[in-house]
């Protein structure tokens, strides 16, 4: 009869730590999966801001064909895409902001037919979606001349902030 008190002891002992191994399995489970929804959450957020910067940089482009900004003298990029940056024109739309550059004019614009004049603007646009924050920039080639086309893009990148 002592034989069989002592198995029944060494199989709750075995049991309770099966049990607790599997709490702990579970555990580990739940934390993979939090964090793996945090990380699709916060690529959901880039790529809506990502849309968003890229929605603003076509309303700019729109807006250029109506009316475009004086040419600036030494036309720096805006640092950090931040909206009061010396004084510079930023426009306000929706979940972010975009600002126009004139750059001036040149006969030599990539893609575009040589000894064609175009007027060139840098666009950049700044979109926040959640905790992401997007920034791209465009430059724009305008014919001066209507019956050599449409506006068109010959340039764009995205701007890496460091975190």
């Amino acid at each position: 009869m002592r034989g069989a008190v002592r198995q029944r002891g060494v199989v709750l002992a075995l049991s309770m730590m099966l049990v607790a191994l599997l709490g702990l399995l579970g555990l580990l489970a739940l934390q993979a999966s939090t964090l793996q929804t945090r990380m699709a959450s916060q690529l959901l957020a880039s790529l809506q801001a990502l849309e968003s910067a890229e929605r603003l940089l076509r309303v700019a482009e729109a807006r250029l064909v109506g009316a475009a900004p004086e040419s600036c003298g030494a036309c720096l990029p805006p640092f950090d895409g931040a909206p009061a940056v010396a004084g510079l024109p930023w426009q306000q739309d929706g979940a972010g902001r975009y600002l126009i550059q004139n750059l001036g004019q040149s006969e030599h614009a990539r893609g575009m037919a040589a000894g064609v004049p175009v007027a060139l603007f840098r666009i950049t646009a700044v979109a926040e979606a959640r905790q992401a924050r997007v920034i791209l920039e465009s430059v724009l080639a305008l014919p001066l001349a209507p019956n050599h086309g449409p506006a068109r893009r010959i340039a764009w990148r995205e701007i890496f902030e460091e975190s």
